[in-house]
């Protein structure tokens, strides 16, 4: 199926937009695949816009009535507002769409689990269901590695069971992805399954300008020894490797780990946020038992008071960070081609660029310092 990307005819929730042509298509043009992204003002999804962009294809974004958009209206990109919570929305999202890739979801660990649901399980369902019924041709559904575990501990592949750790986040992914192991399985549906790592660039607000606030003030602590080896994957290496599963035949209905296997510490992480910040490196530790215990009763005490904030600790974020987690990408590597480019000096370089642009004086990230244990594997949307 090829498109023109000057063609827009939506159908969604605020009604229906007439197509407006564009003249001089060229046969580039006629050849682009037409993608719809779900969570596209997102970390992840929004670098999924850009990649799209530079393959060539027309991209759909699908934005939450309301939501600020601002940063997508340019060309090659068509906006559709929609909603997961509501199926009727989605028929127009998904109306001549080659392929969908779901990246949008609820994240955090806090929160209750009926929110969690609503977009992480509910949300696939219906979301995939409206695909199918599209005739698209690839679903590639953005799971997690904390679908096996915030502390795998030592090495994990795409036939590591799953396992759901006491948090909704947890949960929900889990269920979703049972969701859409299921629709493989009995409907034959033409998916593929993503589990990207913790990931980290420009516009990580919910993680990575948490931690190098942390490390600018002198206020991080290593937990254990430190010497625990962490499951990063820089952003735009995620988004190549989703593309990368949305187009390749032998995808269809398998699992695929997206993690950088560059051998990476907790220490060798935060110590590389701390020389390009131009600070010293976190020297306080506390054990990792201590921690998750930490985790536990901070987590009981914000249940106990209702807490509709994250608490300042939580067990998720302490294993994430100081948990044995390695991944093997094999499969990835062999079946898509997936190579991961991003080294860790240049992706913290990065985003350590873009954390100080928006983030210039120190007393900008303190906003963030109280809940950087809260941290979730890199989702957003």
């Amino acid at each position: 199926m090829s498109h023109d990307c000057g063609l827009t005819e939506v159908r969604s929730n605020i009604g229906y937009v007439q197509p407006s042509r564009v003249l001089g298509i060229n046969k580039r043009i006629m050849s682009r695949a037409a993608v719809l992204v779900t969570g596209a003002t997102g970390l992840l999804g929004s670098r999924m816009v850009d990649t799209l962009l530079a393959h060539g294809d027309c991209v759909r974004a699908l934005v939450r009535p309301g939501e600020v958009a601002d940063e997508l209206a340019r060309p090659g990109v068509e906006t559709c507002r929609g909603d997961l919570r509501d199926p009727a929305s989605l028929q127009g999202a998904v109306a001549g769409m080659d392929r969908v890739i779901h990246c949008a979801a609820r994240t955090g660990v806090w929160g209750p689990r009926g929110e969690y649901e609503i977009t992480n399980v509910r949300g696939v369902e219906v979301l995939l269901d409206a695909a199918l019924a599209a005739g698209v041709r690839r679903f590639v559904h953005v799971s997690s590695i904390a679908v096996l575990g915030a502390d795998v501990g030592g090495i994990a592949d795409e036939t590591t069971p799953m396992r759901i750790d006491p948090n909704p986040y947890s949960w929900s992914k889990v269920m979703g992805e049972r969701v859409v192991q299921h629709a493989i399985r009995d409907r034959n549906a033409p998916v593929t399954i993503v589990r990207p790592g913790w990931i980290y660039g420009p516009r990580d607000t919910g993680s990575f300008a948490r931690f190098a606030a942390m490390v600018q003030q002198g206020r991080m602590v290593l937990i254990g020894s430190g010497d625990n080896h962490v499951p990063l994957t820089y952003v735009s290496d995620v988004a190549e490797g989703i593309l990368l599963a949305s187009q390749a035949p032998e995808a269809l209905g398998k699992i695929y780990i997206l993690v950088n296997d560059e051998p990476v510490t907790q220490r060798e992480y935060l110590d590389a946020i701390a020389v390009e910040l131009g600070v010293r490196g976190p020297t306080r530790r506390i054990p990792y038992r201590v921690a998750v215990s930490l985790g536990v009763i901070s987590e009981a005490v914000g249940h106990l008071s209702r807490r509709t904030q994250p608490p300042p600790l939580s067990r998720y974020g302490v294993q994430l960070l100081a948990g044995e987690n390695r991944f093997v990408i094999t499969r990835a590597r062999k079946e898509l081609g997936f190579s991961p480019r991003v080294h860790l000096a240049d992706g913290v370089r990065k985003s350590v660029a873009w954390f100080r642009e928006k983030y210039c004086a120190i007393d900008s990230g303190k906003q963030h310092s109280h809940t950087y244990f809260a941290t979730n594997v890199g989702k957003d949307g």
